[in-house]
């Protein structure tokens, strides 16, 4: 055995970890779950959405919906209730009026009376940030001509 300082650390090196296969893997895996997020179907009510050309989108993190079906059957963040019981579900959120936006989703068939009916709710208890819940229409894509 040589225990001599003179041949220590000849032809060794420290060992290193290759960060490379680590950095593929990670970044193939955030591109997987980009992609697939974007195919994740909403469950809820079959609704059919009025259309609009000036769309807007509201993120927020407090955010209440109300649907409407064509039967003006009313669900309340998915339960199914009544115009009436609209306020009584509001308090028992416990949520204040003025931070929260509720999403209005009604179908095209829906009777203007039911829809108002619940603005006319949700204003009782002073919740003001309604948005009313509608489609974009599907452009159809252009064929690409050759470049001249």
């Amino acid at each position: 055995m040589n225990f001599s300082a003179k041949g220590a650390g000849r032809g060794r090196r420290a060992p290193e970890v290759n960060m490379t296969p680590l950095v593929d893997v990670v970044l193939q895996l955030v591109i997987f779950f980009m992609v697939t997020a974007q195919f994740a179907v909403l469950p809820g009510l079959k609704l059919l959405l009025p259309e609009t050309v000036s769309g807007s989108l509201v993120r927020t993190a407090e955010r209440l919906e109300i649907d409407i079906t064509a039967a003006n059957d009313v669900f309340f963040e998915g339960q199914p209730t009544s115009v009436a019981r609209i306020g009584e579900l509001l308090d028992q959120t416990g949520v204040d009026g003025r931070e929260v936006v509720v999403l209005i989703s009604a179908d095209q068939q829906t009777a203007y009376d039911t829809v108002f009916q619940v603005i006319e709710a949700l204003r009782r208890k002073n919740f003001n940030r309604v948005v009313m819940g509608a489609t974009l229409p599907i452009q159809p894509l252009e064929p690409r001509g050759r470049p001249s």
